[in-house]
């Protein structure tokens, strides 16, 4: 029987043991965590991935409002990013808006956004997911159930509707325990308190187990490093090389802090605040906000940073713990009998929310290729090869989010003169000035396809509004173009009446 170390807890050390137990329960799989040192628990926003990682894992989204503060969340709220208090937003949108809506791919994702950025009218007005939000709903229906067939539905979920792609937001400490405790009490996962004291080799380099300060030893065949920033294994005992992406993306220091709230309708997604020298994240959870100011060191300190959000919000905040980072990745996942997880393989800032997507389908990716039976030099470059596919597209895609025309703070001014634009990003630039995003393969990420690009494009503004509205003319159903938004913001309205409150949709997965 293998023996599995995943070293370090928090939401990627228990999604790693979980999930390694649910491809193979016939290992033996053990946490490896330590209450002194805790968790980082800042991150509290996901991708609608995570809905199939957790049904996978056979963990309902009922359990999380339960039990660890959930709320929905369909999507991203940019406000400020020109300065002018104005906003846009970033939904999630996956095939079942075309099929609801009765629409081709090309007058949703082409004609339609090129007509209406020709025109200068906000691409929220046709996005049914924006209209739910600014509403405080959220994408689903209460279906008619009999009541003699309500048991055939344990999950609440499956009693609704779903009309839209939606992901979740979570208290991170929260979700931490819950996933100890299933872990461990459900899924026959050990957990053993320490901190580590050092690695233990073979001759081959592996790591045959760990030494912990109390003096106990544990062998293990595999380890995972979920060790967070501090890289225990792939940076500071493996020195694996280091991939850095600052000088594309410039802010290295977060400061969280958390906000009360009243209840009630809380809103269904994030919300990204532009600030003079970086954003402020703004997440609703049961409890409360959770927040955080990422920013440029190099323009503020930590005290003036915490000024600007207090002068922001109107009243005084204060920072649990304030981190450092440098955004990139490390070259390799995979190093020996190690793969990496999570802040122990990369960090890209917390803007579009990709952290729990990365390293879930990294890992996902990794045990589904039985790597850990077949460490052959052939399968460990597949994997790392892998990884970097999922890694390496992001940074151009948050970086196009900066390429604003905010210019009010010399953070703001400078921005694109201190920046190396990404080579591809530079091309789509250029691209964008005489033509819309006809091509999807041109601009589509694994996680980021064409209407994200197109949503996020027109967000900062980036297009050229004079190109894209003789392009709109040349469409060959252009005379319906206006008639065919018509008719989709009047099913929107229709169809939006019948879906739930936000507050109602939590109250119904609580107490179902």
């Amino acid at each position: 029987m293998k023996k599995i170390i995943v070293l370090g807890g928090g939401t990627a050390g228990w999604l790693t043991a979980l999930l390694v137990r649910e491809f193979y329960p016939q290992f033996e799989v053990t946490v490896v965590e330590s209450d002194a040192i805790g968790i980082l628990g800042a991150g509290e926003g996901t991708v609608p991935h995570i809905v199939a990682v957790l049904d996978f894992l056979k963990i309902p989204v009922s359990a999380l409002m339960r039990e660890c503060g959930a709320t929905l969340k369909t999507g991203i709220k940019f406000t400020n990013w020109h300065g002018d208090k104005t906003a846009y937003f970033h939904n999630f949108i996956g095939n079942d808006e075309l099929e609801m809506w009765d629409l081709d791919s090309i007058f949703r994702f082409n004609a339609l956004p090129t007509m209406l950025v020709g025109k200068n009218i906000p691409l929220d007005s046709a996005s049914f997911i924006a209209r739910l939000s600014s509403a405080g709903k959220v994408p689903f229906v209460v279906g008619e159930i009999p009541a003699a067939e309500l048991n055939n539905y344990p999950d609440p979920l499956q009693r609704l509707h779903h009309l839209g792609s939606f992901a979740l937001h979570f208290d991170a400490r929260l979700l931490a325990s819950f996933l100890s405790r299933l872990a461990q009490k459900q899924r026959r996962i050990a957990r053993v308190e320490g901190k580590l004291a050092q690695m233990n080799t073979d001759t081959d380099g592996n790591i045959s187990g760990l030494s912990l300060e109390d003096g106990s030893v544990l062998a293990c065949d595999f380890i995972f490093d979920c060790s967070g920033f501090a890289r225990l294994l792939l940076g500071k005992h493996f020195n694996e090389t280091w991939v850095d992406y600052s000088k594309h993306l410039p802010l290295d220091t977060a400061l969280p802090f958390f906000i009360p709230h009243e209840g009630g309708n809380l809103p269904p997604y994030t919300e990204a605040i532009a600030m003079k020298y970086g954003w402020i994240w703004k997440i609703p959870v049961q409890q409360r906000y959770g927040c955080g100011y990422v920013f440029d060191s190099s323009f503020i300190s930590e005290e003036e940073a915490l000024r600007e959000v207090e002068e922001k919000l109107g009243f005084s905040v204060t920072s649990p713990k304030t981190f450092k980072f440098k955004a990139g990745a490390f070259s390799n996942s995979l190093v020996k009998n190690c793969f990496a997880v999570g802040l122990a393989q990369n960090f890209v800032e917390p803007l579009e929310a990709t952290s729990i997507w990365v390293f879930t389908r990294n890992l996902i990716n990794f045990l589904k290729s039985d790597a850990i039976n077949h460490l052959t030099p052939d399968v460990v470059d597949k994997i790392n090869a892998s990884c970097r596919l999922v890694n390496d597209p992001i940074p151009e895609f948050l970086q196009l989010h900066y390429l604003t025309n905010r210019r009010d703070s010399p953070f703001w001014q400078t921005f694109r003169d201190r920046m190396t634009i990404i080579p591809s990003l530079q091309q789509k630039l250029e691209l964008w000035q005489e033509m819309p995003l006809f091509d999807h393969d041109t601009v589509a990420l694994e996680m980021f396809k064409a209407p994200s690009w197109i949503t996020v494009g027109a967000g900062v503004d980036i297009f050229n509004r004079e190109a894209f509205q003789r392009l709109s003319t040349n469409f060959s159903l252009s005379s319906n173009l206006n008639d065919g938004y018509q008719r989709l913001l009047r099913k929107q309205e229709n169809v939006a009446n019948l879906c739930l409150r936000h507050a109602d949709f939590i109250a119904l997965m609580k107490n179902a």
